[in-house]
């Protein structure tokens, strides 16, 4: 099971209020390249009301995806 940072549960929570297929990320910038577009480390896609994508990722490495409900991410 994964549990969400408090940084990202305050992104699931506000995504919540958006519309469908709105996507928030985290970002930061790539320690290793100076001139470099990482991918974002932490992204959440709204699908509908009761359900959220999550994805974490490395810089430069795609991972995991999960889909989740929002009554599941407190």
């Amino acid at each position: 099971m994964t549990t969400f940072t408090d940084t990202e549960l305050k992104l699931i929570r506000h995504l919540k209020t958006q519309p469908p297929q709105t996507i928030l990320q985290i970002k930061e910038p790539c320690p290793t390249h100076s001139v470099c577009n990482p991918l974002p480390l932490f992204r959440v896609y709204k699908i509908d009301d009761d359900t959220f994508e999550a994805q974490w990722n490395g810089y430069h490495e795609e991972g995991t995806k999960q889909l989740f409900r929002f009554e599941d991410a407190r």
